[in-house]
């Protein structure tokens, strides 16, 4: 399996199939005696932004900090945890388990003080 080809920058859903990110990141385990294998996948912008440089994905960790939406992040999926892996990665958790229902919380909050945003 070619993982970059076939895991980065996919798509993950929930189990209800509801949209939480994609793939930035690979966590790789490496055992004693043992090959090494993908122990879980991470999503989030500080992991793809660190992908780019890792300057800049320390300052959208510190963005992301500052907001108060870091708790969480990146968020790392078991790899046992994943039941698919088609055109996209379907996890075992549904969104509201997730730190990304955490930012969009957050994110509605904020924009209900923009005034004519109601």
């Amino acid at each position: 399996m070619d993982l970059v080809r076939d895991l980065l920058d996919k798509k993950v859903v929930d189990r209800n199939g509801r949209e939480i990110g994609r793939v930035d990141s690979l966590v790789l385990e490496n055992g004693v005696n043992a090959p090494v294998r993908v122990a879980a996948l991470e999503i989030g912008p500080a992991v793809l932004a660190h992908r780019l440089h890792p300057v800049l994905g320390r300052w959208i960790a510190a963005f992301e900090h500052g907001c108060g939406i870091d708790e969480g992040r990146p968020m790392r999926v078991a790899i046992g945890d994943v039941l698919e892996i088609a055109d996209h990665v379907k996890i075992d958790r549904s969104f509201g388990e997730t730190p990304a229902a955490t930012v969009e919380l957050s994110l509605r909050r904020w924009i209900r003080k923009i005034p004519g945003s109601s």
